[in-house]
């Protein structure tokens, strides 16, 4: 079998190709998802891992009580180069709802005509495609049933720079793996026409990782594991996971929106046209807020509306921004046009942009 490769500017999504029989990741990129089949992640009472500072966390506790919800995905698809005609990828994946709705990333499951779920009880079923986000790189399956384990899913926006993580997925077709490492940024943005800011990690991520959950020291999911780095195609310290929150609102787009397959349009999500950080303290002292995103670029319907680089913006639609994540949820969820704050030079300026959608 063989994967089709995911890149975004030398990052990928777990992918792997098949030579001499065996599965052996792509020269130069490897993405987080070994198409094939997924886990996802249980819910209940949040069980939380032992962080006693004197060692790293144990985590068996969120592993016993989520990992059942952590799925196995399989996906067949038509390949006229292939000898029978058909080429296969393996992924990760997690059951959010009792009723089978399971989150994954598009890449796992792009151009599939077959989905195949697997859970850790050994249990298979067929999966449909209920629709995707291509530009997020997020996609929503269902499976037929009641009662299915489910994880928690929590804020990314509580997490912080060097909080220990985890992630269970199936790299490489072992599903059930668990890796744990640190956050090791927030707010990557990855190209500028991204439309999403990933939590950067050093969890050992790998092909077949992909569309796995990346879960807090509470056993609560805050991304979803999606790309790596890499020069060799295997891990190489540097993994990036989208933010749950937003894909959970992609997710329920998607499923608003009726499903039956259906892909979001790029242009559907709407656009700001900034580049943005967080402020540094000296930062914030010296422009005299208390929170607030530093807008480094601008362009598009930001600049038009007088935005521009040095601007920090402080404010939504009356809504105080404290942090990179929530800007972007904001806008997220905007329709239409926003009522910006910014401080500049000592002064605060209201501007009403009307967004765009992504081109």
């Amino acid at each position: 079998m063989s994967t089709s490769k995911y890149q975004r500017r030398g990052l990928i999504a777990g992918v792997a190709v098949a030579l001499a029989g065996a599965w052996v990741v792509s020269h130069e990129h490897a993405s987080a998802d070994e198409r094939g089949m997924t886990k996802t992640s249980l819910s209940s009472p949040a069980p939380k891992a032992d962080d006693s500072r004197s060692q790293a966390p144990n985590f068996s506790a969120i592993v016993a009580h989520y990992g059942p919800a952590v799925v196995h995905i399989e996906v067949v698809k038509e390949n006229p180069d292939a000898e029978d005609g058909h080429s296969g990828a393996l992924g990760s994946g997690f059951i959010v709802s009792q009723d089978g709705y399971i989150l994954t990333n598009n890449h796992v499951v792009e151009g599939a005509d077959e989905v195949t779920v697997k859970l850790t009880d050994g249990r298979k079923f067929s999966a449909r495609v209920i629709g995707t986000d291509k530009a997020g790189d997020v996609a929503v399956l269902k499976i037929a049933g009641t009662g299915f384990p489910t994880v928690k899913i929590g804020n990314p926006a509580n997490s912080k720079v060097g909080d220990w993580v985890v992630a269970i997925g199936s790299p490489y077709g072992l599903d059930n793996t668990v890796t744990s490492g640190i956050i090791s940024a927030k707010s990557r943005q990855l190209s500028e026409d991204s439309p999403t800011h990933l939590i950067q990690t050093d969890v050992p991520v790998n092909p077949g990782n992909s569309g796995g959950p990346l879960f807090n020291l509470d056993g609560e999911v805050i991304g979803i594991n999606s790309m790596i780095y890499s020069r060799t195609g295997g891990f190489q310290g540097l993994s990036f996971a989208i933010p749950i929150d937003e894909a959970m609102h992609m997710k329920d787009q998607i499923v608003q929106g009726g499903g039956n397959g259906r892909t979001l349009a790029h242009g559907a999500r709407p656009r700001l046209g900034v580049a943005v950080r967080a402020l540094t303290g000296e930062e914030a002292q010296q422009v005299g807020v208390d929170g607030g995103v530093l807008v480094v670029q601008s362009g598009g319907p930001a600049k038009a509306a007088g935005i521009g680089a040095g601007d920090v913006i402080i404010a939504v639609n009356g809504i105080e921004v404290q942090n990179v994540e929530q800007l972007q949820s904001l806008i997220a969820r905007a329709k239409g046009g926003v009522s910006i704050v910014v401080a500049r030079d000592g002064e605060q300026m209201t501007a009403r942009v009307e967004l765009s959608p992504r081109a």
